[in-house]
């Protein structure tokens, strides 16, 4: 009998070394699972975007040691881009990328990039806001509304496009509906300009375009290649009128969630995928004004200065109505700008 309760006491002990073992290495497993972090992005699959945004995944994959898994999720398929960040706010999305003026859902401090010609170029839109003394200013903000920028994509010059005709002076514009982002400024500017701005979700352009419920819209080269709006509309006039940079955008709550050492990972890649797409970007506006041309779509250049002119009293409206901090962003934009 006490012979038998002996081996029964054996076994059981093995049994449970044994299963102590397998709880153990399931515990290690489970510490060694990469960090999922999804990118939201409404652009699609294809083009200098999409490139870019693989592009940032390896630098994470690569900079993280493989301690995050990097998911790339375009064509709006995590949601437009104010649903997007409202993922970030929340954390249940980690990463995506828009334009500066979309965080204006979040502070009107961003409204100050729907101001029509305030930049230079968009390589110069880079080197103002990377300035630290405008980039402390912005970061401040979007991290107060949960969002953490850790880098900014140059997406060039926006220039008008439509499928009536081509437009060389604002008395061109008149009659003609173009999108714009959901942003009250652009929308203005565009009216200003001669149009009617029309505010509407990306996903709906396209179609909104080929069914005539709007005449046209207005962005850069590569972006309206890689949506092959040549389909829809055949006209492209060089007005350059907003230039506006994306950033980059790590969830804040996911952000302070991780090891210090992913976090050096998210900024160095966000830093590296900076440094990589903006270097690129200017390539790829030369190729896909190409594809365009290739595709049929007729360009022309344009003379800016009646535009400017057209919204001169617009932009003295927004700026005599603004808060003193969008009004202390906007005078550190212009000291860096212009070389103050």
């Amino acid at each position: 009998m006490n012979k038998f309760t002996r081996r029964q006491g054996l076994a059981g002990s093995v049994c449970l070394m044994a299963a102590s073992a397998i709880s153990l290495s399931a515990t290690v497993a489970l510490a060694a699972d990469p960090v999922v972090m999804k990118f939201a992005a409404v652009f699609p699959p294809i083009g200098a975007q999409a490139e870019g945004a693989e592009q940032f995944g390896k630098y994470l994959e690569e900079m993280s040691g493989g301690a995050i898994d990097f998911q790339f999720y375009p064509s709006s398929q995590l949601g437009n881009k104010l649903q997007s960040m409202e993922g970030l706010r929340n954390g249940s999305i980690e990463l995506t990328e828009a334009s500066a003026t979309d965080l204006g859902a979040f502070s009107e401090l961003w409204s100050i990039f729907s101001l029509p010609f305030l930049f230079n170029s968009g390589a110069d839109a880079i080197r103002v806001v990377s300035d630290p003394r405008v980039a402390e200013i912005l970061s401040r903000n979007a991290e107060a509304n949960g969002l953490k920028i850790i880098g900014w994509w140059n997406l060039g010059e926006r220039s008008i496009v439509n499928s009536i005709r081509p437009i060389q002076t604002p008395e061109d514009l008149s009659g003609i509906k173009i999108r714009v982002m959901q942003s009250p400024m652009l929308a203005k500017s565009i009216t200003a300009m001669g149009a009617t701005g029309v505010p509407m979700a990306w996903g709906e352009v396209y179609t909104a375009v080929q069914q005539g419920t709007i005449d046209g819209l207005e962005n850069s080269p590569p972006v309206i290649a890689a949506n092959k709006f040549y389909e829809v509309a055949g006209y492209y006039s060089m007005t350059q009128q907003f230039i506006i940079p994306d950033p980059q955008m790590v969830s804040l709550k996911v952000f302070e969630a991780v090891s210090p050492e992913l976090q050096d990972a998210i900024l160095k890649a966000g830093q590296a995928s900076q440094d990589d797409f903006n270097a690129n970007w200017e390539t790829a506006t030369q190729e896909n004004l190409q594809v365009l041309k290739d595709n049929g779509m007729e360009i022309n250049e344009v003379d800016k200065t009646a535009f400017r002119a057209a919204v001169s009293t617009l932009v003295e409206e927004y700026l005599a109505s603004a808060s003193d901090e969008t009004m202390a962003l906007y005078d550190a934009i212009v000291t860096v700008r212009d070389g103050k």
